[in-house]
């Protein structure tokens, strides 16, 4: 799966939490915002959520919120060695 810099965003985003939560809100136009943990901006979720949905990196949650799965924090490690 070929991710692009907004798709590496997010699963940064996520894994900020301790259990790689991302929340999300649907503002008055209709768009998902993805916000996570601590004083960071919210993120816009632009095409990054059914992609990494259907890559098995997130997963919805019931809470009303995104985990990472452990495919996503796999992801989420190999981008921090590479980077």
């Amino acid at each position: 799966m070929q991710l692009t810099s907004h798709d590496r965003c997010v699963l940064h985003l996520a894994s900020r939490d301790a259990e790689g939560r991302l929340g999300f809100y649907l503002d008055e136009d209709g768009v998902i915002t993805l916000v996570g943990k601590g004083d960071v901006d919210p993120v816009p979720a632009e095409e990054s959520l059914p992609k990494l949905e259907e890559g098995g990196l997130l997963s919805l949650d019931l809470c009303r919120s995104y985990v990472l799965t452990p495919k996503g924090w796999e992801a989420v490690w190999a981008l921090a060695e590479i980077a």
